[in-house]
């Protein structure tokens, strides 16, 4: 017997592929501007040496910022899930960046919460028995209140949910 699939979306995938690839191209612009200040500073030197600036150092260390600004926008705003779908006694989990599915087992989960996150952004956060936490991208109130909800309410009414 199949059952109906309920499924929720956090957020617009198309606009956080768009917001992940001007924030690399930002932070990337950051790290050049690094590179250039600190290869300034390397090549300038003292007067008396006659010998040229390694550019390794400067390349390293704008590199290095760039990576950092980009991977604290990942951890803060895409590392979560983006998609959520309940079939019978499966969550499928969906994650943006990463292009990959976790399936976990509805029965696992012991908590659902809507947690307020930045700026009047929310994500829903799963806790399971066996696989830790689960985590979604930030998302409207709405959007995060409809799935939290919905799972709440299953997970203390299991089979009167289902038509």
């Amino acid at each position: 017997m199949e059952h109906d699939i309920q499924t929720w979306s956090f957020g617009d995938p198309t606009g956080w592929t768009i917001a992940c690839a001007l924030f690399f191209l930002w932070a990337g612009m950051v790290g050049l501007g690094v590179y250039g200040i600190s290869y300034r500073l390397v090549s300038m030197g003292s007067l008396d040496q006659e010998q040229r600036a390694d550019r390794t150092m400067s390349v390293v260390l704008g590199a290095f910022v760039a990576l950092v600004i980009f991977f604290a926008f990942y951890l803060t705003t895409l590392s979560g899930f983006s998609q959520l779908a309940l079939r019978d006694d499966q969550l499928t989990v969906r994650y943006i960046l990463s292009e990959r599915d976790m399936v976990l087992s509805f029965s696992e989960v012991m908590n659902v919460q809507e947690e307020q996150a930045y700026k009047g952004l929310w994500r829903l956060v799963l806790t399971t028995e066996t696989s830790g936490t689960y985590e979604s991208v930030l998302a409207s109130r709405t959007e995060v209140r409809k799935a939290g909800d919905f799972l709440k309410r299953r997970m203390t009414q299991p089979y009167s949910l289902h038509r």
